[in-house]
């Protein structure tokens, strides 16, 4: 060690090396009992400064120093225990992961010690409520890295790029995106041995030992060559990684990931919209490092929330952080007793994440038997402990456009045989397997399409949509696409601008105008289905054939809901809706439930007629509704109710 170098004690936490004035402040985990410390490097330095910690600076297994001296040429770091070399899991800045894709020597990665201060202006979050938010779920290299996407060449695939796409997502109403695993890692599977010559190697890497076997590996069907395997992308990132770190790679900026992120965030920001970020963690993660990194996130990059995923996903500890009290936390369930002993917070912060109304919702759009039953209930799902997410299609599985095409998965492009991937998808080609040319086809599936997303955006949970089913983005059948970066895996934007896809883009604002302009569409406790108003309605029924009298039996396949807007304080919001679904494969006839006096039914919109949401149409018969096979209408009834009061005015003025 150099003899200007001073070494004196610290508090150990928080965890991670940071700059100082002058100074060096470290904070770090060895697992080992052996000697271990920090190697600092400056500029194209490849050797380092070795600095070796000694025992009075060691509390349990974590040593913590502040190093003094002349320390301000040295900008990169990398810890050490032993013979091993690695990078410190709790780095800000990892560099050496910024080519995509590409094996990485252990010998040029560097965690970077960097506290340049960012100006966050007068940025806020949005902090919106669960029943005002629509959700919409992205990879941000696969969401504009296809050349159709439009962005610039360099910025696609990245922070910047999807900057780009802001206009276009602002414009469908969204008010909240969820990004997949954005913090730094390797994105190469099996790339390279764990370790080489006693030095510890990060996944992914590679060293200049050649230590690979000669053995036979499947790929794509075939046996080959090891040799001659390819190395597979994570491209979707759900593994470990540098949980503090943004991913370079997505960076347009290279080593300025930090920065562009926070950009990213903070234009987000400025047009209301929230950023949700995915984490991944396996049952080997340690606790203090979830708490830790997430706390990082949401104060260093004023992030909005986080999904958890994984086996190793603490919630419960998350969501009694009081630190993070404020922000959004979505999982598959929490204790709610435990969290709130009984009460009702007073403002919704954790969401559930399930599968459920995805389900439910694709056995009643194709048409099962005794599916109608969970579909409504999902439907009106809502809870005041927390927010529920819903959606039709997520990332894992067929794409919306995929899910009306094909009834098998097509994965073998994944190079397992295609025995990857969920095989209990519930589609429905709706008569052709794969694409097709027939218009009578293209036609039902548009409809089917429509007809999920009008479930989607009536359904009380929040809305969530996967990036691009908005304008028939298709996987060509794979339902599992994780190491497919490529046209597989990207997002085809050429569908946006064909005549399909820009009528579908139209109709998700329309679903979304309507839910976020009407209260009851989009309440924040569960309806009570009762006319707990005395206004002659409860605020949700059902109706069927006969009104007020539902088939809810197990080969019934149509419903109609009737929301009553007289539950709503203000006046512009009193309209009333009513939605029939019909997914039987023959017409059906509703009975209407009468409106109050003064008021009528008009067609809002038609899922069988493509531009019936552009105008309102007074129905003649105010009794009954015809509804084409697989198909829902969107009634509204408009109009001033007259009641005893107005009536009494009448008369007078008579």
């Amino acid at each position: 060690m150099r003899k200007n170098f001073k070494l004196s004690s610290l508090q150990p936490y928080p965890m991670g090396i940071t700059r100082a004035g002058n100074s060096i402040r470290v904070c770090a985990a060895f697992e080992a009992k052996s000697k271990c410390g920090i190697i600092l490097y400056g500029e194209n330095d490849r050797e380092g400064e070795k600095i070796e910690f000694s025992e009075e600076y060691r509390s349990g297994n974590i040593f913590s120093c502040e190093i003094t001296g002349d320390t301000s040429e040295y900008k990169y770091y990398m810890l050490f225990c032993g013979k091993k070399i690695f990078c410190d899991p709790y780095a800000r800045y990892i560099e050496g992961y910024d080519k995509w894709a590409k094996p990485v020597d252990i010998s040029t990665l560097r965690c970077r010690i960097d506290d340049t201060p960012y100006d966050w202006g007068s940025d806020k979050r949005p902090r919106r409520k669960y029943e005002d938010s629509f959700i919409y779920t992205l990879h941000v290299r696969g969401y504009t890295k296809s050349p159709s996407s439009g962005v610039e060449l360099k910025k696609r695939g990245t922070y910047s790029g999807l900057c780009e796409k802001l206009p276009y997502i602002k414009s469908l109403g969204v008010t909240a995106i969820e990004i997949m695993p954005s913090y730094e890692m390797c994105v190469l599977d099996n790339a390279g041995p764990e370790r080489t010559n006693g030095v510890n190697m990060p996944e992914g890497s590679i060293s200049r030992v050649n230590t690979a076997k000669k053995v036979m590996v499947s790929e794509d069907g075939q046996i080959k060559d090891h040799a001659t395997q390819r190395k597979k992308i994570n491209f979707w990132g759900y593994k470990n990684g540098f949980y503090f770190a943004p991913r370079t790679a997505y960076a347009y900026s290279g080593s300025d990931a930090d920065v562009e992120f926070k950009d990213m965030v903070k234009l987000f920001h400025k047009n209301g919209i929230e950023v949700i970020m995915q984490f991944y963690f396996d049952e080997n993660a340690s606790q203090d490092l979830m708490a830790s990194s997430i706390r990082h996130w949401v104060f260093n990059y004023h992030i909005d929330g986080v999904h958890l995923k994984g086996n190793g996903a603490a919630p419960q500890l998350i969501a009694e952080d009081p630190a993070l009290s404020d922000i959004k936390i979505w999982y598959y369930g929490f204790d709610y007793g435990k969290l709130y002993k009984g009460r009702i917070p007073d403002m919704r912060t954790l969401a559930e994440y399930q599968d459920q109304f995805m389900y439910s919702s694709r056995r009643f759009l194709k048409g099962d038997d005794n599916s109608l039953n969970d579909f409504i209930r999902l439907m009106l799902s809502n809870s005041q402990n927390a927010g529920i997410v819903n959606y039709i299609c997520n990332y894992d599985g067929f794409r919306l456009c995929d899910l009306v095409s094909y009834e098998h998965k097509r994965n073998e492009l994944n190079g397992e045989n295609n025995s990857d991937g969920n095989p209990y998808n519930l589609s429905w080609n709706c008569g052709i397997e794969g694409k097709t040319r027939k218009q009578s086809i293209l036609a039902l599936r548009n409809k089917q399409i429509k007809n999920a997303l009008t479930m989607l955006f009536f359904s009380q949970g929040t809305p969530m949509l996967f990036g691009g089913d908005e304008f028939l983005n298709s996987q060509d059948g794979n339902n599992n696409p994780y190491c497919q970066d490529n046209a597989t895996g990207w997002v085809d934007w050429k569908e946006a601008s064909r005549p399909q896809g820009e009528a579908l883009i139209e109709y998700v604002r329309f679903l979304s105008n309507l839910r976020f302009k009407y209260k009851i569409l989009h309440e924040s406790k569960p309806f009570k289905l009762m006319d707990y108003k005395a206004c002659g309605y409860p605020d949700l029924s059902y109706h069927g054939t006969e009104a007020w009298r539902p088939d809810l039996s197990n080969y019934s396949h149509c419903i109609g809901m009737l929301y009553c807007g007289l539950y709503e304080q203000s006046d512009k919001e009193q309209d009333f809706f009513y939605v029939a679904y019909n997914m039987h494969w023959t017409p059906v006839s509703f009975a209407l439930p009468k409106l109050p006096e003064g008021m009528q039914w008009k067609i809002l919109n038609d899922t069988e007629n493509t531009e019936d949401y552009k105008r309102m149409q007074t129905l003649k018969d105010q009794e009954k509704i015809e509804c084409t096979e697989r198909s829902v209408k969107i009634l509204i009834g408009v109009g001033k109710p007259v009641t005893k009061t107005t009536k009494k005015r009448s008369s007078v003025n008579k």
